[in-house]
């Protein structure tokens, strides 16, 4: 399972997509001067310490976690990974779409800055992409050798 490249470049997505359910995605000043953090939970104002929870997103980044998860362990079945691979790669743009979505269209907003984890949904897709090259190489060897026999 981990031995394989593909696991270990779905197992590093992973660990890029768990931070950004605790850092600062964006950070967005109001027009009051309120400093408001977006990450996947939701929006915290720094000042009065009051939340707001997306549970849309919320919910959208744990089922791409979980995907993440189920892709690692169905190593035996190259073809059903090489398509949930797809999904995800799918979802991530999803995500990044909802996160501009969101934060473009909240009114009475001075500047928005983004963090460091606005850029882990790519990078991720990158790495679901590399993965999905290795396993399309399994698979592409296995037949080979089925052929051979």
């Amino acid at each position: 399972m981990i031995q394989r490249i593909q696991s270990v470049f779905l197992f590093v997505s992973l660990c890029f997509l768990i931070p950004m359910f605790f850092a600062p995605v964006a950070v967005l000043v109001h027009e009051t001067g309120e400093i408001i953090t977006f990450n996947l939970v939701g929006f915290f104002l720094n000042e009065t310490g009051i939340t707001t929870h997306e549970y849309s997103i919320m919910a959208f980044g744990i089922l791409i976690c979980v995907l993440n998860l189920i892709i690692i362990f169905m190593y035996r079945h190259r073809i059903t990974q090489i398509r949930l691979c797809i999904y995800n790669i799918i979802l991530l743009f999803g995500l990044s779409g909802v996160f501009l979505f969101v934060l473009y269209n909240i009114k009475n907003i001075k500047a928005i800055s983004f963090g460091l984890p606005a850029v882990f949904p790519i990078v991720s897709v990158i790495l679901h992409y590399l993965a999905f090259r290795g396993i399309r190489k399994d698979e592409l060897m296995v037949q080979a050798l089925s052929r051979l026999r």
